[in-house]
């Protein structure tokens, strides 16, 4: 049981590295350019858009179902359903940069667009691109968890976190614990991840980090607040 879970810990993991890794790539150059060229924004983004009305595991299925099962057509239709949302936030940092007034001293200089592009434009993106990543990569080992479980991603052969929780069904009169850890390694790692996104939003984020202060401040305030109101009810009565 530990050897399958380690092997499926390994595919799982690893594909869902790959998937986050291109992903990045694609959706990092596609965000970056449609927020800085409006003539490919309106073409590519509609593209985007029409993607992203699908529900992501509706299209990874359609694609495997398309291409048929295996580990290459499961790293495709991952990869497609992830590189939407990464291109739209790092499109709408581009285009954030794009009238930042150091852009528009570049072009006014003459700079040519490629130079600003990758001088100016894309380094502001990458802040939020990190943060989407680790998003994405907890989406992904969830995704390739549920298509595993549903016996349309991943060949029999291949072990996986998925293909545990599906095989341990048949079990859960007899030996129900089979099924805990698969479902355990998947609950952490997922929370991890996520929780890891959490952080580098607040950390990367100054806009989010003086909010969370605030908030901070607000119930610290609150508290002494309530503090002094005590007091004084003390003292009144008291006197």
């Amino acid at each position: 049981m530990w050897t399958v879970l380690l092997h499926g810990a390994r595919t799982s993991l690893g594909i869902a590295a790959a998937c986050t890794l291109l992903a990045i790539a694609a959706g990092f150059l596609t965000g970056v350019v449609c927020g800085y060229f409006r003539w490919v924004d309106a073409v590519v983004m509609r593209v985007i858009d029409g993607l992203m009305s699908f529900p992501n595991i509706i299209l990874v299925m359609s694609l495997v179902g398309v291409l048929g099962r295996g580990v290459g057509p499961v790293l495709f239709g991952l990869t497609v359903v992830l590189v939407p949302p990464i291109a739209r936030v790092v499109r709408a940092a581009a285009l954030t940069a794009r009238s930042a007034p150091m852009v528009e001293s570049a072009r006014a200089l003459g700079a040519r667009d490629s130079w600003i592009l990758f001088r100016y434009v894309a380094p502001e993106s990458v802040s939020v691109l990190i943060v989407q990543a680790t998003m994405g990569f907890a989406a992904t080992v969830l995704s390739i968890a549920a298509l595993s479980f549903l016996g349309i991603g991943l060949p029999p052969d291949v072990p996986s976190w998925g293909a545990s929780l599906s095989a341990a069904q048949q079990y859960a009169a007899v030996a129900w614990w089979i099924g805990v850890f698969p479902g355990a390694a998947i609950l952490l790692t997922v929370l991890g991840l996520i929780l890891l996104g959490d952080g580098l939003r607040d950390a990367m984020d100054p806009r989010a980090r003086r909010l969370a202060e605030l908030a901070r401040s607000s119930k610290s305030s609150a508290r002494s607040s309530r503090r002094t109101r005590t007091a004084v009810r003390s003292d009144e009565k008291d006197g």
